[in-house]
């Protein structure tokens, strides 16, 4: 398990910012602590001159964006401390290195410091508040805390390791931000916590067959999306699942409907107009005692005309179709089949991800009663057996 906490780094009263900068960055690579610098990863940086690529950084946005501001934020710290005996340094900086990525999206250089001096292994893990393209910077969002907490949680999970269990309110503050949320929150964790559970005991006898069917990594990903999406059951995915996928089938069937009205308007349009266009030529042909000289000199024409105006009559008795009235009525089903298409893909851009996550759920459940059921079925054939014995 790791407990996490995040800090925002200010600068102090009567110190600039190169030189708060350069002593948090100098005391997290110290080689006493990191075993002469062999654990020590970096992204967008290099070990050596990440204090002054930070800067660099800091100089292109204070000089494009705004100036420096009173008290303001350099950097920020995630600490990320294992239970002791549990990891390897390797191991503990690997995990570090994934929580800094997931968690700045790779938009911000970062130095993993894995210390080594005391009973825990522990990370300090020290990313840029400015953008590698020094263009914008970090904002310390609200429970930003906790999500580094979830997610040095999902990666404690990936990797076996126990993830701490929701505490009593008296000991939240021994892990910073981290605990400090809702009873929903605690509701999340404690049924993220029973996913999790039932993955890892797929790490005992049955852990062949179960990475046949599942890869860990998955499950991972889920419950992040799960806790990022406060989602506490797979009762209520399930339901927001089977809701969006009703609603994209009504508008799917909606704007059908709609694309057949479309077509048959611009049908009726297309008959009004070539019915004006060649009335003249039809009752020139007409007079002409339906000529046949006449037809072979006008045929394209007279075959536009009677196509209208069979168009013309499909129509209800006494109905005059307007062109402008058409053009209107077009462009307002237009409209109206736009804002659909837009609502459509709206909910389409994530619903992979929801049904991603329930199929996951499912096939983890499912895991779990073929197993109950398999031992079931050993437990019937043991007593057969006892009793054919006696």
């Amino acid at each position: 398990m790791a407990a996490t906490r995040l800090m925002s780094l200010h600068i102090t009263k009567g110190k600039d910012l190169t030189t708060c900068l350069n002593e948090r960055l100098d005391y997290t690579k110290n080689e006493l602590k990191t075993e002469q610098k062999k654990y020590i990863t970096t992204y967008g940086c290099d070990v050596e001159t990440a204090n002054e690529e930070f800067m660099l950084s800091h100089k292109l946005y204070h000089d494009r964006v705004r100036s420096v501001r009173k008290d303001e934020v350099i950097a920020y710290q995630i600490r990320q401390s294992f239970k002791p005996g549990e990891i390897t340094p390797e191991k503990a900086n690997e995990i570090g290195y994934e929580l800094a990525m997931r968690f700045t999206k790779g938009k911000h250089a970062f130095t993993v410091c894995t210390h080594t001096d005391k009973a825990h292994i522990h990370n300090h893990i020290i990313f840029n508040s400015i953008a590698l393209d020094g263009k914008k910077k970090f904002r310390d969002f609200r429970h930003s805390g906790m999500a580094v907490g979830r997610i040095s949680d999902i990666l404690c999970s990936e990797n076996g390791l126990s993830i701490i269990n929701p505490a009593p309110r008296s000991e939240r503050r021994q892990r910073g931000k981290y605990y400090r949320g809702k009873n929903n929150d605690r509701k999340r964790l404690e049924f993220i916590k029973d996913v999790e559970n039932k993955v890892l005991e797929g790490k005992g006898k049955g852990y062949i067959n179960w990475a046949k069917k599942f890869n860990a990594k998955q499950v991972a990903k889920t419950l992040l999306f799960m806790q990022e999406h406060k989602i506490e059951s797979y009762e209520q995915l399930k339901e927001i699942t089977d809701e969006r996928s009703g609603k994209m089938q009504k508008l799917q069937e909606s704007m059908k409907k709609k694309e057949a009205l479309l077509d048959e308007n611009k049908k009726l349009q297309k008959a009004v107009i070539d019915y004006a266009k060649t009335r003249a030529v039809f009752v020139a042909y007409k007079k002409s005692g339906y000529s046949k000289k006449f037809w072979e000199e006008h045929e394209s024409e007279l075959l536009v005309y009677k196509a209208a105006e069979e168009v013309y009559k499909s129509l209800p008795k006494g109905f005059k179709p307007d062109i402008k009235k058409l053009r209107k009525e077009y462009g307002e089903i237009l409209d109206e089949k736009k804002k659909e298409f837009l609502e459509y893909a709206e909910i389409k851009k994530n619903i992979n991800q929801y049904l991603i996550a329930r199929k996951n759920l499912e096939m983890i459940y499912h895991y779990e009663e073929e197993t109950k059921e398999k031992e079931g079925r050993r437990s019937r054939t043991r007593n057969s057996h006892s009793e054919n014995e006696l």
